[in-house]
């Protein structure tokens, strides 16, 4: 009976949806109007690389480069030709639509609120890197959340063991016998 209510448990553990620990704390609640930056459950490192990437936008806009060769200056971390911030300066720099070429970093965590603020900055002349090391800072702190949140999970994971072995053989093995030997004294 126990292996089997063990066993209930530990599917009802693996069943629960995990939750970011901010999210838990009230600390950092998102308004459930505003999409979310990405696919769900984007990998962490896709969220750091974005971070990183927007980081050196901004100190490259700090720096005074307009915006278009700061993507490029981004751009160019890449390896091959297929990253947004490449189709991003590659339009940028055949005179595009700057909305129409920013929108290419839509698909990147943190994406779409830079494409809104560059845009922005275009026709109203907003600086740029103040904002922009705010949305970085965002998607670290998102990253170590769901870091965080899978260490979290991982612990109850390798808590299952215990509970599903260790538990009912102390109950079969140490409680038991004691219980058993107790009855038959209180019967005799």
């Amino acid at each position: 009976m126990i292996p089997v209510t063990a066993s209930l448990f530990a599917a009802a553990a693996l069943a629960v949806p995990s939750t970011l620990p901010s999210r838990r704390l009230g600390a950092g609640a998102r308004d459930p109007k505003r999409p979310r930056d990405g696919p769900p459950g984007a990998p962490a490192a896709a969220a750091e690389r974005a971070a990183g990437d927007i980081g050196l936008f901004a100190a490259c806009a700090q720096a005074g480069l307009p915006p278009a060769l700061a993507a490029a200056a981004v751009a160019d971390t890449y390896a091959g030709d297929t990253s947004p911030w490449h189709t991003t300066a590659a339009l940028l720099a055949l005179g595009a639509d700057p909305e129409r070429a920013w929108s290419e970093l839509r698909a990147l965590p943190g994406g779409a609120d830079l494409a809104h603020l560059v845009t922005l900055s275009n026709s109203s002349g907003a600086a740029l890197a103040e904002s922009c090391d705010r949305i970085a800072e965002r998607l670290r702190e998102e990253a170590a959340d769901t870091a965080t949140a899978k260490a979290e999970r991982a612990g109850v994971l390798i808590a299952i063991p215990l509970t599903a072995f260790f538990l009912p053989a102390f109950f079969a093995l140490g409680l038991a016998p004691v219980v058993i030997s107790l009855g038959a004294s209180l019967l005799h």
